[in-house]
């Protein structure tokens, strides 16, 4: 646990304004090659529609890395005893570095030189760059912030830990697939304003668009499954990503009545102590693990889920 939390306190809270410091540095020392100022936006039809003089970019760079920094550095505080939640704070903040470095890298490298920069086309390399660029830095951040084994339970649950009737030898598997009918409905409307705006703007203008659709449709409905070997929640449709707690994690499994605003809305949400999966407000499984984090997912007949955590947690420790 403290490795986690070392590791990702210094990953959270200075990345995106050590990204952002190097590019100002390097706009600043280069600002003689510079005559035109630096395009500091693109247009959706991949034309640069904005120019800022060095000075500017450059404190607006940094401007940006601060303000970054000190959000995630408040997150990573706020979940601090959450190793869950550290680690996905930690993958947000270094993918928003690498992806500030590279957007505003490659607008430095534009415009290196050139006499003209308003209305001229932005090099087709700009977008491809920048998405890998965010999927390399959060990977790396998701790498940095691993620390140990979670901790595992000792003790069974409770004797006041609801249980099921299940005879010795037998398997038990509990599933049920829940929906969040307004995020899948912002995901077909993104869908269609991404192939509208492709359309009629150009190839590259519906991209963002159609990759918030691609990143909504799958948590959109999610399948919850309780057997021998814990708690999973993962797309209906797809195997990956996937949360899966372990049986040897679970200190108590409960049912709990929550609410989305509370917890931050829809998805998957980290608050303080708290991990959750929500595709809704309402009852919910919430698990009590042996690090003092929980996780709790929103699911129909969360009571005989968590009877059935209990009953397989019982048994395989007294295995």
């Amino acid at each position: 646990m403290e490795v986690v939390v070392q590791r990702s306190v210094r990953v959270v809270p200075w990345s995106p304004l050590l990204a952002t410091g190097s590019v100002a540095l390097a706009a600043l020392a280069w600002r003689d090659r510079f005559p035109a100022g630096v395009a500091s936006h693109v247009g959706p039809d991949g034309v640069v529609d904005a120019v800022a003089s060095v000075g500017a970019f450059a404190a607006a760079a940094l401007a940006v890395g601060a303000g970054l920094t000190l959000l995630w550095g408040l997150l990573a505080r706020d979940v601090r005893r959450n190793p869950a939640g550290l680690r996905l704070v930690a993958t947000a903040a270094t993918g928003s570095a690498a992806l500030l470095a590279a957007g505003a890298g490659a607008l430095l490298a534009t415009s290196l030189d050139r006499g003209t920069l308003l209305g001229e086309p932005a090099p087709r390399w700009l977008l491809p760059l920048v998405l890998v660029a965010l999927g390399g830095g959060s990977l790396l951040g998701w790498a940095l912030a691993r620390g140990p084994a979670p901790a595992e339970a000792r003790q069974s649950p409770p004797p006041d830990a609801p249980r099921v009737e299940l005879p010795e030898g037998t398997r038990a598997v509990w599933t049920r697939v829940v929906v969040a009918p307004p995020v899948l409905a912002g995901a077909v409307v993104l869908a269609g304003l991404g192939v509208a705006l492709a359309v009629v703007a150009g190839p590259t203008a519906g991209v963002p668009a159609l990759v918030v659709a691609a990143a909504l449709a799958p948590t959109a409905s999610v399948r919850v499954t309780v057997d021998h070997t814990g708690v999973s929640a993962r797309p209906t449709l797809l195997p990956r990503p996937r949360v899966h707690v372990p049986l040897t994690r679970v200190v108590r499994a409960g049912r709990s009545d929550v609410r989305a605003r509370k917890l931050g809305g829809w998805g998957l949400r980290v608050r303080g102590e708290r991990t959750a999966v929500l595709l809704r407000s309402g009852e919910a499984l919430d698990l009590e693990l042996a690090d003092g984090s929980r996780f709790l997912v929103t699911v129909d007949d969360a009571a005989t889920a968590a009877a059935l955590v209990n009953t397989l947690a019982e048994r395989s420790r007294v295995c």
